[in-house]
């Protein structure tokens, strides 16, 4: 047999890269700071109970383990900030803030941390926006009727503020 087709290593890295931690300030609204820590518990609880298992079951072992440290990260530096009960004067950090775009298609949207906005599975929930997004930077600091420049890749768009809301 040649030795041509014969894999001798395994096309697995040898570690695994560590994920990737924003430079930016680590916001989390009260919902998102639950949230990352019920994935953090959820993730030792699957690593522990893949200890002693098959080697197959074992290999995720250490995915899991780097997604524990990324939690672990992130809590540490987290900033709760907590909600408002009346809406704020001008679109801040954890409100909701609908708008229209130049063709009136409406929009709501809540700004909330990086990690609450990449991380929802829940179909059911609102929809949210991270803080740190074109989007969430042009958001920040507007008020009702106010209109600002949306940058999309497919080009710059202008947006009416219709409400914000706590």
């Amino acid at each position: 047999m040649s030795r041509a087709f014969v894999k001798e290593d395994s096309d697995a890295p040898d570690t695994l890269p560590e994920r990737a931690v924003s430079s930016l300030p680590n916001y989390m609204t009260p919902t998102g700071h639950r949230a990352l820590q019920q994935w953090r518990a959820d993730l030792i609880a699957e690593r522990d109970a893949l200890q002693g298992g098959n080697l197959q079951a074992q290999s995720r072992i250490p995915m899991l383990e780097r997604d524990i440290r990324y939690c672990q990260t992130r809590l540490q530096s987290a900033q709760v900030v907590e909600p408002r009960d009346e809406a704020p004067q001008k679109a801040i950090f954890g409100c909701r803030v609908s708008f229209i775009d130049d063709e009136d298609r409406a929009y709501q949207y809540r700004i909330v941390g990086e990690d609450e906005a990449l991380n929802r599975h829940d179909d059911k929930s609102e929809p949210v926006i991270s803080w740190a997004s074109p989007l969430g930077r042009a958001l920040l600091g507007c008020e009702e009727g106010e209109v600002t420049t949306w940058p999309k890749p497919s080009g710059d768009i202008e947006i009416e503020i219709t409400a914000i809301a706590p």
